[in-house]
């Protein structure tokens, strides 16, 4: 290839990545404005008419590591809002048919809650289940009074007021049918040691000693519910987010390293939260002496899958190598190491 040839491929190249960099600004900017702090989301329907784009290529270029905005927590199906449920359920039926893992953050992103905490919530309206706190739930509505018709309109998990009704009815052994046990929750307690396993034997790939330990630890749960547990509870013990770090920090900031408390608060083991606050620390070492822009523009290129050299080509003002170094504090999902 020639050297004009080679100029006009990476000029080509330049001014695509400068394209994407731009309107991915725009539309978290966008979607900044539109946040509707009464439903705790952002109003992408004002975002797509706004900006003339599609739904799910706005989700796609919707940058949350450098826009922070409050994502709600609702790891219980009673904490879901009868309009949440509805509004999780005809978007993920209208836009995707097998939700996959990068898809579940256009969900989350959507919601502007949790994805592990999408996926539960779908998971039990498409499949509907008693969860113990949704047990608890009614069994406290019905000992106020209210009607199941009234109940239903608070928890649409099952498709009818009667289903809900019969379904706890089984949990309570008051049908004809056998009674279905109510599947128990995981506590904290279970969790975080969920995740100490997975810290301990976690191999790429492979879950199967990791599974074979926890039966051990919990030997009183079916393999399907620890498999279960495990394949949920992997991606958030093994890498942190951007938004965890954020997250962390604040609370080191508002409350002093109380990490019993920030791990409850994050949901996460006090060894784990101590360490989310030190690689936000080694970060904040290592990208101290870099703009705003020049990370935007990085973290783009890592993106977009550009090699340093190029990186460094386009940024101007370093070399290749601290690229590498700064993408991988910056940029990149950290893997937690003891």
């Amino acid at each position: 290839m020639s050297q004009a040839n080679m100029e006009l491929v990476l000029a080509t190249d330049d001014d695509r990545l400068q394209k994407r960099i731009s309107l991915s600004l725009r539309v978290s900017q966008w979607a900044e404005w539109a946040y509707d702090e009464q439903r705790g989301r952002y109003d992408w329907e004002s975002v797509v008419r706004d900006l003339d784009m599609p739904l799910i290529e706005c989700l796609q270029f919707f940058d949350t590591d450098f826009y922070i905005a409050p994502v709600r927590s609702l790891p219980n199906i009673t904490d879901w809002s009868a309009e949440d449920l509805s509004t999780l359920k005809s978007f993920v039926s209208e836009h995707f048919s097998a939700v996959t893992a990068d898809e579940w953050r256009l969900v989350g992103a959507y919601m502007s809650v949790e994805q592990k905490d999408c996926s539960m919530a779908y998971g039990i309206c498409t499949f509907p289940r008693m969860t113990l706190d949704l047990y608890e739930a009614i069994t406290c509505h019905l000992n106020n009074g209210l009607m199941w018709t009234d109940i239903f309109e608070q928890h649409p998990v099952f498709s009818s007021a009667d289903v809900l009704q019969t379904a706890y009815n089984r949990c309570n052994g008051r049908s004809g049918s056998n009674p279905k046990l109510i599947i128990k929750n995981w506590s904290d307690k279970e969790t975080f040691r969920i995740q100490d396993i997975i810290q301990s034997y976690y191999k790429p790939g492979d879950l199967s000693e990791v599974l074979i330990q926890a039966q051990k630890v919990f030997p009183k749960r079916t393999k399907a519910s620890i498999l279960d547990k495990i394949k949920r509870t992997t991606a958030r013990s093994l890498y942190i987010t951007n938004s965890d770090m954020y997250r962390v920090n604040k609370l080191v900031e508002a409350s002093g390293k109380d990490w019993a408390r920030i791990g409850k608060e994050i949901y996460v083991s006090p060894r784990r939260a101590q360490w989310i606050w030190a690689q936000h620390q080694q970060r904040q070492k290592v990208t101290s002496p870099w703009t705003d822009d020049e990370l935007n523009t990085l973290h783009m290129c890592v993106r977009g899958g550009i090699g340093m050299a190029e990186a460094s080509r386009i940024i101007g003002t370093t070399s290749p190598h601290m690229c590498h170094i700064v993408s991988h504090a910056y940029t990149l999902p950290l893997q937690f190491r003891d």
